[in-house]
């Protein structure tokens, strides 16, 4: 017996086998579109998703409860951006070095009002971020602000015999470069940012300040060649790239007028006690951010990470007592995070070997465990960011 088989064209099959596949992509395509609209809240990591483009945020305003919360910032931009939350000058959470095409989570504790968000280039405008009060602002019952009194006392006076020495050397360096002393001008130079990353945290404060200070060339629409392209990074590529000390005047003028302002702020201004680890930890996280693309550390990044660590082990020390009679596990914790990276960077200080890729990576594995041992001081102190 002949058995009679339909078969279906190899043309139609096709055809029926395209239009499944149309319809998937078209599926893909609404579901790839829907994730890319701006500030969904989702239940996954990612939080409040901001975009930042060429020209600013992506959304340009965002409204959330208050509390701890994440944001994903992600760099639509042909360039490395930074995105920062800031109250007024000062700056409450920031991070750097996004490069293009690249997304960075950032979470932070928020109080109910209205912040400022920076968007990529300097030249950008700020967004807009609304905090909206809810049931998070209920928090464990904090410490006496009486019990903070003596450490931002003592930390009163550390800052302000670190910003005369921070006056002197900078003053030096602006009458050296005026001479066109090259070599007393690098040694200036020197003195000056080792003094400058010593305050880095109540430098991070403000956000005017932080940016004159410690802006990269990559920050301003033309680059090295922006007027507003002063401070530390723009002195240091004439006086050790280019060896001259042609064309600094401005900047170095610049310098010790911002000295003088940062003095006069911290004169009157009153430091949160919560700011004196998260900031700690957010200096540290800049400079982390600064690495993230595996590029060997220059000595002069080597020579910034120690000014840093020796601004954050005089916090540290401050805070200490507190944490010894509330949490004894996370001080024990963050004092040997501290010790491993003091004595990664004293091995790099005292090796004639010059340095690897795994000398690198342990150096960055060092300075990031003590980056988050420092976040878990305010939980332990019940302080709110």
């Amino acid at each position: 017996m002949t058995r009679t088989v339909d078969l279906v064209p190899p043309s139609a099959r096709a055809m029926r086998l395209g239009l499944v596949m149309s319809l998937l992509l078209m599926l893909f395509a609404l579901g790839v579109f829907a994730l890319s609209l701006g500030a969904v809240r989702s239940p996954n990591d990612e939080g409040y998703r901001v975009n930042v483009t060429s020209s600013g945020c992506e959304p340009n305003r965002l409204e959330v409860p208050a509390g701890q919360r994440t944001f994903t910032v992600v760099n639509r931009s042909d360039r490395a951006i930074e995105w920062e939350i800031v109250d007024g000058v000062m700056v409450l959470a920031e991070r750097e070095n996004i490069a293009p095409g690249l997304r960075q989570p950032l979470t932070a504790t928020l109080k109910a009002g209205d912040y400022a968000m920076t968007c990529g280039l300097l030249s950008n405008p700020h967004g807009t971020l609304h905090v909206v009060a809810g049931e998070s602002d209920a928090e464990t019952p904090a410490l006496s602000a009486t019990a903070f009194v003596g450490p931002l006392a003592e930390y009163r006076v550390y800052t302000t015999l670190q910003l005369r020495k921070f006056r002197r050397s900078a003053a030096e360096l602006q009458d050296a470069i005026a001479a066109d002393d090259l070599e007393a001008a690098q040694q200036a130079y020197r003195e000056a940012r080792r003094i400058d990353l010593h305050l880095a945290m109540p430098i991070g404060l403000f956000s005017d300040l932080d940016q004159r200070f410690n802006a990269q060339a990559a920050d301003f629409e033309q680059r090295e060649d922006d007027p507003a392209f002063v401070g530390f990074h723009r002195l240091a590529g004439g006086l050790f790239e280019r060896q001259s000390t042609t064309g600094l005047s401005g900047a170095a003028e610049q310098l010790v007028a911002d000295v003088d302002t940062l003095t006069v702020r911290l004169k009157s201004a009153s430091i949160p006690p919560a700011q004196l680890a998260d900031g700690s930890s957010r200096v540290l996280e800049t400079w982390l951010d600064h690495h993230r693309d595996n590029d060997a550390i220059e000595q002069r990044d080597l020579a910034d990470l120690v000014a840093l660590t020796e601004g954050v082990d005089k916090i540290v020390s401050l805070l200490s007592p507190l944490l010894e009679s509330q949490s004894p596990e996370t001080l024990q914790t963050l004092e040997t995070n501290l010790a491993a990276l003091q004595r990664n960077l004293q091995t790099d200080a005292d090796s004639s070997v010059s340095r690897d890729a795994a000398d690198d990576a342990d150096l960055l594995q060092a300075t990031r465990a003590l980056a988050r041992s420092l976040t878990d001081i305010n939980h332990a102190l019940t302080l709110e960011g």
